[in-house]
């Protein structure tokens, strides 16, 4: 009876292909309204343009008819994720203390509705579905991009303004800047890289994406673009491994990993070099100093919500712009300006994120192989982005969001229990009967 018992259990390849791939339907509309926010969500906070809440709302519609037209049985799939719910309640909350309540108020009214309902609607829809529309999406700025650079030549460099004191080289697109464009051609060269077949299609997609990143002339996002790429060469071979080899992979390369760190570390000053920027890598470390000064004052909460550098210039904000020597928009550093907005509680709340978001990939790596590197991979390079950029914030909270559901939403469809299917089972009365003789 125990090798009986043993043998009634679905091996995980079975139970992944028929969870997974067999995952109950929504129905035309609900299916249909949710893909369709999913694409509008993802391609209005793409641009990052100021554009006002109402636009935005204009798509709710959408959500609320796909959440509204879902059979109750299936609506109980849906992910209710409470780190990532904490973290955009607190945002909020951040209001009653922001030093600028005017474009709080904005942000707040624009962003919050958007990351909700994708995080609901992206655990509502099947995670293959879900991540075919943000696809879709993905294509969609793609072209837009692309359209913009070709026919708007100020759409290829930015030009010396109040942000910044020389013209910068590079692409931006429709984007307001190239470091802002730069993580979500990240995002999208590894959703294609992990998530599409092996095409044509897909490999002129990876090419076009590359192309755009090149030409942004983004240290940050060809940085990034390296680390996806590595990892996806990673992964492959840890796939390919024998079950027995994963450990030993594992701790190889971790020391390997450790040894290459150590030796750019210790050729700093040459790398920076490569990559045309100096030790203070463009004036960054001054910002840093200038704005954990300022967060000093106000460590555990922070300023709030788009408290500091927007204009009208508050004193704390016109304080790092005389230490710093010219005006900056962020603190250039993921950390130091969830600091500055929420405090220390702030970035602990976005750290758990971060740390759950890897779990959920670790989790995911053998049971759904394609979902838990396309996890780790994005919030990897994320993490590394965040080294020089601001991208745990607004729009950037989408990625993270998406990912956290979808995640989640397949661990829970993994973990119930499956059907046997007739073959198997026609199998086990034949032994049973056996046995019983």
């Amino acid at each position: 009876m125990t090798a009986l018992r043993h043998e009634a259990r679905p091996s995980p390849r079975l139970t992944r292909e028929v969870t997974v791939g067999n995952a109950a339907e929504l129905g035309p509309f609900a299916g249909g309204l949710a893909g369709t926010y999913l694409v509008f969500a993802f391609m209005l906070a793409a641009p990052v343009y100021p554009m006002e809440p109402f636009v935005w709302t204009l798509v709710l519609p959408f959500a609320f008819g796909a959440l509204l037209l879902t059979p109750a049985d299936r609506l109980r799939r849906m992910v209710i994720d409470g780190p990532a719910l904490i973290v955009i309640a607190y945002t909020a909350i951040s209001f009653a203390w922001t030093l600028n309540q005017p474009q709080a108020l904005f942000e707040i009214r624009r962003d919050l509705p958007l990351l909700v309902m994708v995080s609901l609607l992206a655990s509502l829809l099947k995670p293959l579905d879900a991540i075919a529309y943000i696809r879709r999406a993905m294509f969609a700025m793609l072209a837009i991009t692309t359209f913009g650079l070709i026919l708007f030549p100020e759409t290829r460099d930015h030009a010396r303004s109040g942000l910044y004191v020389d013209d910068l080289p590079g692409w931006h697109g429709f984007f307001i800047h190239k470091n802002i464009m730069a993580p979500f051609l990240i995002f999208t060269l590894a959703t294609v890289m992990i998530t599409m077949p092996a095409s044509r299609k897909r490999t002129f997609s990876i090419v076009w994406i590359l192309v755009l990143i090149a030409g942004s002339d983004s240290a940050t996002g060809l940085t990034a673009a390296m680390l996806v790429v590595a990892l996806r060469f990673w992964f492959r071979a840890f796939h390919v491994s024998g079950e027995r080899w994963k450990a030993g992979y594992i701790m190889s390369s971790v020391l390997v990993g450790v040894v290459l760190l150590l030796g750019a570390l210790a050729s700093l000053a040459t790398i920076v070099q490569a990559y045309g920027k100096d030790l203070t890598f463009s004036g960054r470390t001054f910002i840093w100093t200038a704005s954990l000064n300022a967060a000093a004052d106000a460590p555990f909460l922070g300023y709030g919500r788009a408290g500091v550098f927007w204009r009208p210039a508050n004193e704390v904000t016109r304080q790092i712009w005389r230490d710093v020597g010219f005006v900056v928009p962020h603190a250039h550093n993921g950390a130091i300006d969830v600091i500055l907005a929420y405090g220390v509680i702030g970035l602990g709340l976005i750290a758990v994120v971060l740390v759950t978001n890897f779990a959920k990939g670790a989790t995911l790596i053998r049971r759904s192989p394609m979902i838990g590197e396309w996890v780790i991979t994005i919030s990897a390079a994320q993490l590394l982005m965040g080294f020089s950029e601001n991208v745990f914030q607004g729009h950037f909270f989408l990625y993270l969001l998406v990912m956290r559901a979808i995640a989640q939403r397949t661990i829970n469809d993994l973990d119930q229990p499956q059907p046997i299917e007739a073959p198997v089972l026609a199998t086990l009365r034949s032994r049973t009967s056996e046995s019983r003789r």
